[in-house]
């Protein structure tokens, strides 16, 4: 169904998921997809289970990850993100842990888009 198709409300929804900032894509997205997972293989099944019917959310996730990970951010941002809203315990709790964390979760969103197509 073309997005032109679609009711106004879901219209409506999609605008405000695009004009969201990338910084609370990946928020919501740790949050939804990560924090209550017990192993990144777990993650991965999910958005592979999602991407057999649409891939829309994750090309909408990786342009976020990919901004935010280009973003300087003040200190202790991208670990904060990772460690308390994807409940992600890092062998390095840093920013720089964080970011490598979050490089890895995006290039499985590349993996899991290429996969689907």
């Amino acid at each position: 169904m073309a997005v032109p198709d679609l009711p106004e409300s879901m219209r409506v929804h999609l605008a405000e998921q695009q004009a969201q900032p990338p910084l609370e894509t990946v928020r919501e997205f740790l949050l939804g997809h990560v924090a209550d997972a017990e192993s990144l293989d777990e993650v991965r099944a999910r958005l592979r289970r999602i991407a057999q019917h649409s891939t829309r959310m994750h090309r909408r996730v990786l342009g976020a990850f990919e901004s935010v990970l280009g973003t300087s951010w003040p200190p202790e941002t991208l670990a904060r993100l990772v460690g308390w809203d994807g409940n992600w315990v890092l062998d390095e709790p840093s920013d720089t842990g964080a970011a490598h964390f979050l490089r890895d979760l995006a290039q499985m969103l590349r993996e899991v888009i290429s996969e689907a197509e």
